[in-house]
């Protein structure tokens, strides 16, 4: 499986371009089905399995560490994140020193994986200095407890100012982010958090120039292009972040189109569309079905032309 590099100098992770999320893992009704998506996963070339703190009500970490631990822990990476506010509170990251050190403890203890290959902030709080902020993520690498630093939901001219001061004192910068990015156009606002950050031009444009990797979540659309295609049913969220822009439905069809040309699953499309770009780009994502997990790892090798990426946007015709 095709890799996206992520590094900051002291450690250097290889991380396939399909990232696995929880994929109900805690759930014990969905455990049996996410075993064989993280087996199958790991048979065709995958390595990378992300979680978070607050996933899964708490337990996804000890449920996917359970799995893991079946595992050579050179065999995978494991990213997981820290740092979120608390639901029902004020919309701002938990990030103290106490809360981002007390979270990541938790989260090793949980895994049992000794350390995170990726430890994301889960959110940001724009009111708190990044000075304050880096010194103890730093202590986190330096202490053999992550390997990687990546901000997840945080806009790239906080990352760029975190970064900054980082290398201005010697200490770990941020190597990768997790934003909201996919072949959809939506907005923080349509999602109902407005602590979530999406793909934009702007975003795009910072990333792109600094050539600065990404995992995107939602990196399918939660569905929305696949059974827009061929008329099923949407799922409630993925309507509310996509259905209300008429948009949407046309890059649906421009992906139904080239799926058809390439003779590949409308999902190996949309998932292509963000790993084949100019952005350095991995795609998050999970199943609810054996079938949906084979047509998503079609997308494994397919790498989009740049024209393909443009008519996915409505510029120009299909090519071939």
């Amino acid at each position: 499986m095709k890799t996206v590099t992520v590094s900051n100098g002291r450690h250097t992770l290889r991380m396939a371009r399909i990232v696995v999320g929880d994929n109900g893992v805690s759930d014990p009704a969905r455990q049996k089905f996410a075993h064989w998506c993280f087996d199958r996963y790991l048979e065709l070339g995958g390595n990378c399995f992300d979680t978070a703190r607050i996933y899964g009500g708490g337990r996804s970490e000890a449920a996917l560490g359970a799995y893991l631990a079946k595992k050579p822990r050179d065999s995978y990476l494991v990213s997981t994140k820290c740092g979120h506010h608390d639901c029902g509170k004020p919309p701002l990251g938990r990030l103290s020193r106490e809360e981002i050190l007390s979270d990541a403890d938790q989260s090793l203890r949980a895994l049992g994986c000794g350390y995170a290959d990726i430890l994301f902030l889960h959110r940001d709080d724009i009111y708190k200095p990044v000075e304050e902020i880096m010194p103890v993520l730093h202590e986190l690498v330096t202490a053999g407890k992550a390997r990687v630093l990546g901000a997840s939901n945080w806009t790239a001219g906080r990352i760029a100012a975190a970064n900054e001061f980082a290398e201005k004192n010697g200490l770990t910068p941020f190597s990768v982010s997790q934003i909201l990015y996919n072949l959809g156009l939506t907005t923080a606002a349509q999602t109902g958090d407005l602590t979530h950050v999406v793909m934009d031009g702007a975003e795009h444009s910072w990333y792109e120039e600094n050539r600065f990797p990404v995992m995107a979540w939602t990196s399918t659309g939660k569905g929305f292009f696949a059974k827009t295609a061929v008329g099923l049913p949407m799922d409630p969220q993925a309507d509310r972040y996509y259905g209300w822009l008429p948009e949407n439905y046309r890059r649906a069809e421009r992906a139904k189109a080239l799926a058809e040309r390439l003779g590949v699953p409308v999902s190996a499309v949309a998932l292509s569309y963000v790993t084949s770009g100019p952005v350095p780009c991995a795609g998050v994502t999970a199943f609810s079905t054996e079938e949906q997990f084979t047509e998503t790892m079609r997308a494994a090798e397919l790498t989009l032309t740049q024209a393909q990426r443009e008519y996915l946007e409505g510029k120009g015709e299909c090519p071939v």
